[in-house]
């Protein structure tokens, strides 16, 4: 099968996204290591990264907190690290359990209340997110003399991690001290139009890696009407779009399968892959 090459936008790194794309990986490979573990308890979970060569923080964990009486555990979701030369990473994975999935599908918003001025945002993301921002704060303020802060995430990880950017820019010492930079991949969107403008004019660097056959991009709705009065929802950032049909739902959005290899192979994403 042949595909349009990906449209590499002004600015965006082609090697660091694949980079990322690696770390975010292993976001999800600390999870399946909490799986094979038997879901032990934050003390217990002895997490040993198989990714990048990096000084790795302890992982970071979220909770469902509307719904822990019914699926009942926090888990692992992200992490911190950094290079000798101190770069820092930011990094989420995406959705992993029952309970994720029932944060996904609530569609009301709720007041973004880390930042001034960001209208609101998604309340089951929202929700996710603010269980784990103290150790999220805890672990980028431990690493000493930063250089920059990259953020990245897939999925509903990259709905944590634009999340996280107003936080970090105004409640941590990142902001006024060194660039930060966010990659995301395969991003639901995330907050009301007031979000999506406000974040759009902070200055983070933002690029959005999207799969135009990717159905997860596409919620939740960006259009409402008086027959299906839904809350509406805008994207953030720079677009970097390629589109390769896999074939199913989950190949399409499948952070190796799609994502990396598009990143891989830019002038063909689709080759070799049906």
């Amino acid at each position: 099968m042949s595909s349009s090459p990906m449209y590499f936008p002004p600015g965006f790194d082609s090697e660091k996204a694949i980079f990322l794309n690696q770390l975010v990986i292993t976001a999800y490979d600390m999870y399946s290591q909490w799986l094979y573990q038997g879901m032990q308890a934050k003390n217990r979970f002895g997490w040993a990264p198989k990714g990048p060569k990096l000084a790795y923080s302890e992982p970071i964990w979220g909770e469902d907190t509307r719904f822990l009486g019914i699926f009942g555990r926090a888990e692992p979701f992200a992490f911190v690290a950094s290079t000798e030369d101190n770069d820092v990473y930011l990094i989420f994975r995406g959705t992993e359990s029952h309970s994720d999935w029932s944060e996904n599908i609530k569609l009301e918003q709720t007041p973004y209340s880390l930042a001034p001025g960001y209208g609101s945002v998604h309340q089951g993301f929202f929700s996710i997110y603010e269980t784990m921002r103290d150790t999220i704060h805890k672990y980028l303020e431990e690493i000493p003399n930063p250089k920059r802060l990259y953020i990245a995430g897939h999925s509903l990880g990259s709905s944590l991690s634009t999340l996280a950017v107003p936080d970090v820019i105004t409640n941590t010492s990142y902001k006024a001290s060194l660039p930060v930079i966010h990659y995301n991949l395969a991003s639901p969107r995330t907050g009301d139009p007031d979000f999506a403008d406000a974040y759009n004019a902070n200055e983070v660097e933002t690029y959005r890696v999207v799969n135009t056959c990717d159905v997860v991009p596409t919620v939740p709705l960006s259009v409402t009407s008086s027959k299906l009065p839904l809350p509406i929802y805008k994207h953030v950032g720079v677009p970097v779009d390629f589109t390769a049909q896999y074939g199913e739902i989950v190949e399409n959005h499948s952070v190796k399968g799609a994502y990396l290899y598009a990143l891989q192979h830019p002038k063909q994403p689709e080759e070799n892959k049906r």
